[in-house]
């Protein structure tokens, strides 16, 4: 694919924190793929070190879905340049994505407080109301 220059740096910067802003249909998520793509091949992070956090769960189900067949991809390079190395560390990161920390910000958000209830003291037992509950509720 070809990128523009701000899609370029926003791939390739690292170091920092970096905000990537656009429109719909702008290639942001093909971005931020390519950007994890590029981390696991090149600086050797494992999917499972990478927080992904979306606003929707079609686009956390979308970006985990980019992101193995990217790797698909990637290993069926690898298999057809008999690269043992690059094939190994590819199927890791196809097991590791199953479990891959990509979730809505609120879906993030709830597993800190179940990870960490007993700090904030709250019951471990806390659910999100559903949106009829809270319309009652109001």
């Amino acid at each position: 694919m070809s990128w523009s220059k701000e899609q370029e740096t926003a791939i390739h910067t690292h170091g920092k924190n970096i905000l990537v802003a656009a429109a719909a249909g702008s290639g942001k998520t093909a971005v931020l793929v390519e950007r994890i793509i590029q981390l696991i091949l090149n600086n050797n992070v494992d999917i499972s070190e990478i927080l992904v956090v979306t606003f929707t769960n079609a686009a956390a189900s979308e970006m985990r879905e980019r992101i193995g067949r990217q790797l698909e991809g990637h290993l069926s390079q690898a298999a057809q340049h008999n690269d043992a190395d690059m094939m190994k560390k590819l199927e890791r990161q196809l097991v590791l994505l199953n479990a891959a920390s990509i979730s809505t910000l609120h879906a993030f958000c709830q597993n800190i407080l179940r990870r960490h209830f007993h700090e904030i003291d709250i019951d471990p037992k806390f659910r999100l109301a559903g949106e009829q509950e809270t319309t009652l509720l109001k």
